[in-house]
């Protein structure tokens, strides 16, 4: 990485993407991140509270990719003060093998409203790659516990003054998986998580490419009530957010915030948009075994923002307790500042800051209030 540290007002490069999308994820986790690039002085905001903790801004990185504290501590340098360490399970998996990654036909995401349309995947990478939409089939990859442990333990180290550490979570589900199993599994990670230095817990119940049963928890308000009960036992007095995906139906996003109410203190809206994605020949672009995958970036700004309104809105009528937090299509300040008026309790960017990582300067340079 260069040490070279840019004047405060002078205009920020345009660099590399951190993340090899040429390379798969476990080339990245060990090689990664990629940054030969100037840092820039970040600007010192006023402290804002998150959760009890206070922070320069309500502005980070959702989990995604900052897959160990390597990835992390650049982030943070970078002037991201909410960072989220990559989801973790009890039992080492490895990603989906490659390609993982694949720019989208912006012209078809007008149809991301059918949620059995396919999206056309396109060769090579756009103009303004930190703006576009993306299809990702990675999984849900994640290090043995005797690895991440440790690694969170050097994450925590790593975060300055004024951030914060989410440590993002999953049980995982196999043949002779039980409900009472995958309960007891959410409670031990989250009380392991919290003893290797998390500040906050979030429990992932959203990834649009893995198991059902992992990746749409979500959508059973009872199990996720029974999750939330877990994860406080676990993480006893941490804060707790658990991660979502899309809710096409306004009672069944109400159902669930209510159903968690009072347990978990905050919910993350929302994770990729599950839809299939096709070649130009219209063959999987993924394997037909991984027809569907997870698309994020630019155009599911307009899902995320109207997600987020009506579940704010949910919250203010019912008196709940909950907070909401934006994700979702949050590639520029601009957007960040709109998740906020509309109510969301922070902001959070993912692919974006894969091509920028110089997001949170340009944030905090224009507009020291978030």
């Amino acid at each position: 990485m260069s040490d070279t540290v840019l004047d405060l007002d002078a205009p920020l490069p345009r660099v590399e993407p951190t993340y090899r999308i040429d390379q798969n994820f476990e080339w990245n986790f060990a090689n990664g991140p990629r940054f030969d690039a100037p840092f820039p002085p970040v600007p010192q905001n006023a402290l804002k509270d998150f959760f009890g903790i206070p922070v320069h801004s309500r502005f980070g990185i959702a989990a995604s990719l900052l897959a160990n504290s390597n990835w992390l501590g650049l982030y943070a340098r970078l002037g991201f003060d909410i960072l989220t360490y990559k989801t973790v399970r009890l039992t080492p998996r490895v990603a989906h093998p490659t390609p993982t990654w694949r720019f989208l036909d912006e012209k078809r995401t007008d149809v991301l409203e059918d949620v059995d349309a396919p999206q056309w995947a396109v060769e090579g990478i756009p103009d303004n790659p930190s703006e576009a939409t993306v299809a990702g089939s990675l999984g849900v990859p994640s290090q043995p516990p005797s690895f991440w442990e440790g690694d969170i333990r050097r994450s925590r180290e790593l975060i300055r003054p004024g951030q914060a550490l989410i440590v993002s979570l999953v049980a995982s589900v196999g043949p002779d998986t039980t409900t009472d199993s995958f309960l007891a599994e959410f409670e031990e990670l989250a009380a392991r998580v919290r003893a290797a230095g998390a500040q906050i817990v979030e429990a992932n119940l959203s990834c649009p490419n893995v198991q059902r049963r992992e990746g749409e928890a979500y959508r059973d308000p009872e199990l996720a009530a029974r999750i939330a009960a877990a994860l406080r036992r676990g993480a006893r007095d941490l804060p707790l957010l658990m991660k979502v995906g899309g809710i096409e139906d306004v009672g069944a996003m109400r159902a669930l915030l209510r159903a968690v109410d009072g347990t978990m203190d905050g919910v993350i809206m929302m994770n990729g948009l599950s839809r299939p994605v096709i070649d130009t020949s219209g063959n999987a672009t993924f394997g037909e075994n991984r027809r569907r995958a997870g698309i994020t970036g630019g155009a599911i700004y307009r899902f995320a923002l109207r997600q987020v309104r009506e579940a704010v809105a949910i919250v203010e009528r019912d008196r709940l307790a909950i907070k909401v937090l934006g994700c979702g299509g949050i590639t520029t300040p601009e957007r960040a500042r709109r998740f906020i008026d509309a109510g969301a309790y922070a902001a959070l960017a993912a692919t974006a800051v894969v091509w920028n990582p110089y997001l949170a300067v340009q944030l905090k340079r224009a507009d020291p209030s978030l």
